[in-house]
């Protein structure tokens, strides 16, 4: 036999196996993940940046606060000005204070603490934070669940028990929050098959996540809207007839209705966002500002759309990816290499998409919207001083912006600065019920 024949029977041998193995994986049940895959919902592709989105380099001028001090800043709540609290990863609240917010302090840790970034299943991570009625901090923890804390003293109160399941389903990545005034919490549940740390899995899979409504009389939960494709930020409309919820994967953002004759249904708010929505909050003049947290090149957003058609082949990419990583955890724990640990850790992960995007590109987006869910303007950056922001929180004269990735927290300046008028012989200061409000709606 010739050797280019031998070569030939060998690649063909070898095609025909892994043909087979594909197959095996792809077939077989009972093989983890145990999850669904189902054909997506074709979307629209995003606006152009044009009209109200409109290019600007706003962005560009945010400050850092506390630059390689922090890691992963992702919700801001204030309780008053010049004081503010944001979530951490390793399972902190942290307290920034000061006109400068130059002063900060750690306030409580959601879990006991961990020795490594890839532990934070046993440190917990805080996500979204409110401030209640009652002067407690809400924090929704992805791993460990919802909390209310006294800033003050440091003490916390797990609300309910998360690892009880919620009309059928366990909630494995509480994400954001709200709190109406009777006291009623609405919370996304941004997957019911897995945790942060392998949420790839949910975007892969059939959408699970949910809108959560929490009655803290009865301690019981009720599911308001299911099947979101990573249920995330919520945000309460400013007379609670309705709910918003960003759904991340659809690039949209939800408005199930409470009250009046649309009570109990649920309609798009605003769609064809130009990426992947995080947190949503309120603008200060009835409209909010939405936190875009991934920008995927136009090539990516071609790759996901036939991925979309195909669930098979999620399903194929998906078996191989969990088994791969049950291989290295295995490898990992035998070995005691943090190596390998850490490289397990980061399949599945967001962490690693995060960075090949930034490779991409630097375009850091937060859109602005109406109540009504209108498109009035954004902010743009393109220097890559500000990226991937999860939050954008008004806080007296400035927007802060958070991010799960960042070891800073961005800070904007939006208010007038001290003009001087003449005054008969004297000269006085603006006050600030004087000055006008700077606004980012495109003309």
């Amino acid at each position: 036999m010739s050797a280019l024949g031998w070569l030939l029977r060998k690649v063909f041998r070898v095609t025909v196996d892994l043909i087979v193995i594909l197959l095996v994986l792809t077939i077989l049940p009972g093989i983890p993940p145990h999850v669904n895959f189902t054909t997506f919902e074709e979307l629209e592709p995003p606006l152009p940046l044009e009209g109200a989105l409109a290019k600007n380099n706003i962005l560009d001028r945010v400050e850092r606060v506390l630059d390689g001090k922090i890691v992963g800043p992702e919700s801001i709540a204030s309780r008053q000005p010049e004081e503010i609290f944001v979530s951490l990863h390793g399972g902190k609240i942290l307290r920034i204070w000061g006109h400068r917010y130059d002063h900060f302090k750690i306030v409580t840790s959601i879990g006991p603490g961990c020795d490594a970034p890839w532990e934070e299943e046993i440190c917990g991570r805080p996500l979204g934070l409110r401030f209640a009625a009652d002067g407690r901090l809400l924090v929704a923890d992805c791993y460990l669940g919802i909390f209310a804390v006294d800033v003050d003293t440091g003490e916390k109160e797990e609300l309910f028990d998360i690892k009880k399941e919620i009309e059928g389903e366990a909630a494995m990545l509480p994400n954001d929050l709200d709190e109406d005034q009777d006291g009623y919490i609405y919370w996304s549940d941004a997957s019911a098959n897995t945790h942060l740390n392998k949420a790839i899995i949910e975007v892969l899979s059939s959408p699970s996540g949910r809108l959560i409504r929490f009655d803290p009389k009865t301690k019981t939960n009720q599911v308001l809207v299911r099947n979101l494709h990573f249920a995330n930020g919520v945000q309460l409309s400013d007379d609670e007839q309705s709910v918003l919820v960003c759904e991340t994967f659809k690039y949209r953002v939800l408005r199930h209705w409470l009250h009046g004759p649309k009570a109990g249904q649920t309609e798009v708010f605003v769609d064809r966002l130009p990426g992947s929505p995080d947190n949503i909050r309120p603008n200060g003049e009835g409209g909010y500002y939405i936190a875009i947290i991934s920008i995927l090149p136009e090539t990516v957003l071609k790759i996901e759309r036939i991925a979309g058609r195909l669930p098979w082949l999620r399903k194929l990419v998906t078996r191989v990816l969990y088994l791969t990583r049950l291989l290295l955890e295995t490898i990992g724990q035998l070995d005691s290499s943090r190596f390998i640990e850490k490289t397990a850790n980061e399949i599945f992960n967001f962490l690693p998409i995060s960075q090949q995007n930034l490779r991409h590109s630097n375009f850091s987006v937060v859109v602005e919207v109406d109540g009504e869910g209108k498109i009035i303007g954004s902010l743009q950056g393109y220097s890559g001083q500000q990226v991937q922001i999860s939050e954008a929180q008004q806080v007296g004269d400035y927007i802060f912006f958070g991010s799960p990735y960042n070891r800073y927290l961005g800070k904007l300046f939006v208010g007038e600065p001290p003009s001087m008028e003449v005054e008969g012989k004297g000269v006085r200061m603006k006050t600030t019920d004087e000055k006008e409000k700077k606004s980012f709606k495109s003309e």
